[in-house]
């Protein structure tokens, strides 16, 4: 464990770090001797405080009673949470510093039936820009928010989502195979971002990266655009620049956990 700050209550510090530990391994069951270890005091002081997590629907032990998993009690505050944050407040001053450094237009979108629709942006400074209004729309499935916001889809749901629907070529790199699509998404849940080369308005680029929940699914996608020549030059420091971005929010919605568990950095797959 830690050492613990002085400016810190004790033995909340050690609940919350008792919590933490469990919360970090949700496939594993801790027995009380594995969370004395972890923690290095005696067993009766840990056994208090898993009692008193307990006691708050925090933690609860399997049926055996051999060992301690999350308690119940965690979505109660997480739904309360959920319920008092905006995602516009809390990614407004990520999108302020992504078109900074990036001197990009950054955007916020959120999936709506089949489309992503724009619900905040940031303009940057640059005098030529590929502009994005909030309330506008874009197609899913060729442009950079869109996959993000469908990233978690395989060939089956995307089937269903696309049904009856013919998906237009906007240019000559536009993907309009659902099979070819469900290949790219995986791409996207593995690199932890997605880029419309084209694909969309022939001369722009975007780079985006999905927004993760607590519960692991994607809540909204954050991104920046542009003109190629200027994306293009500076490409592998923008997609750094809108992955940390989308990380960040994650964090912000309890979603960086879920990544952690991942195979590869951005791939919450694992439920």
């Amino acid at each position: 464990m830690p050492k613990t700050d002085g400016a810190m209550i004790q033995s909340v510090e050690r609940a919350l770090a008792l919590l933490e530990r469990i919360a970090d391994h949700p496939e594993a069951s801790f027995s009380l001797t594995d969370l004395t270890e972890y923690m290095s005091l005696d067993k009766s002081s840990v056994f208090r405080l898993l009692s008193t997590l307990g006691k708050y629907g925090l933690v609860r032990q399997e049926e055996s009673r051999k060992g301690y998993l999350l308690g119940f009690g965690i979505y109660g505050l997480a739904a309360s949470l959920r319920q008092q944050l905006k995602i516009t407040e809390l990614a407004s001053p990520v999108l302020k510093r992504l078109a900074f450094a990036t001197k990009e237009n950054a955007h916020l979108a959120v999936r709506s039936g089949r489309l992503a629709v724009f619900i905040d942006r940031e303009r940057a400074a640059k005098t030529i820009a590929a502009n994005t209004d909030i309330g506008e729309t874009e197609e899913l499935y060729c442009t950079a928010v869109g996959r993000c916001l469908i990233c978690r889809m395989d060939a089956k749901e995307l089937g269903e989502l696309f049904a009856g629907t013919e998906l237009t070529r906007y240019t000559e790199a536009t993907i309009t195979d659902l099979g070819l699509l469900a290949d790219e998404l995986a791409a996207v849940r593995k690199r932890g971002y997605a880029l419309d080369d084209g694909e969309y308005e022939r001369n722009v680029v975007c780079i985006a990266a999905p927004i993760y929940n607590f519960e692991g699914a994607v809540e909204a996608s954050v991104g920046i655009s542009g003109p190629r020549d200027r994306m293009d030059a500076q490409l592998p420091s923008f997609i750094e620049a809108v992955r940390s971005a989308g990380t960040e929010l994650s964090e912000s919605l309890g979603g960086a956990r879920r990544r952690q568990r991942g195979s590869v950095a951005g791939d919450p797959d694992q439920k």
